[in-house]
């Protein structure tokens, strides 16, 4: 079963056969070319990057202040990948500058940072109490195996062993809160 193409050509004198062979090639030729332009004009550049968590991603736009590599693709053509460290904030024109502060806001900003760190200290202070608090507490509940304790109604009793214990794990936890592990 013959071809149209092939039926075509039989009806064709030579001439016009050599005619039409030529244009079809030409077409051939001129949409081969578009083509290979078209894939020539779609480069694109993409950026790998690991996140936190581990988890590869790929984006068309480059992530601030993230160690990336720069993949560039074009059709035809082999990947090129480049290592780009990750952006510095300054040289970004995103960038916030800040503004320089006045005397005043000086002197206040020296104010707060000597109040914070007295409060720091107080709070070291504290913690120092609390620890050995704790520790006298736990040294107490354990080298002695009955306590006497004095009740609200003012009465002295016999501290029970599951009272003790829930006051052996309160001084526990009172020296991991307030213990500076060293």
């Amino acid at each position: 079963m013959p071809t149209l193409i092939s039926t075509v050509l039989r009806t064709l004198s030579e001439q016009q056969t050599k005619t039409l062979l030529m244009a079809v090639s030409a077409r051939r030729l001129a949409v081969a070319a578009l083509l290979c332009c078209a894939g020539a004009s779609q480069a694109a550049e993409i950026y790998r990057w690991i996140d936190a968590d581990g988890v590869v991603n790929y984006t068309q736009q480059k992530p601030r202040n993230i160690a990336v590599q720069s993949l560039t693709t074009q059709a035809g053509a082999p990947t090129t990948v480049k290592e780009q460290p990750a952006a510095d904030p300054v040289g970004e024109p995103d960038a916030v500058a800040k503004p320089e502060m006045t005397d005043t806001q000086q002197r206040m900003l020296e104010e707060l940072q000597a109040k914070e760190q007295a409060r720091q200290q107080e709070v070291a202070e504290i913690r120092e109490g609390n620890c050995q608090k704790s520790r006298t507490i736990l040294s107490d509940l354990s080298a002695k195996e009955r306590i006497r304790v004095r009740g609200d109604d003012g009465m002295e009793r016999i501290m029970g062993e599951d009272e003790r214990q829930r006051r052996i794990s309160e001084a526990q936890q009172g020296i991991v809160e307030n213990c500076a592990s060293a």
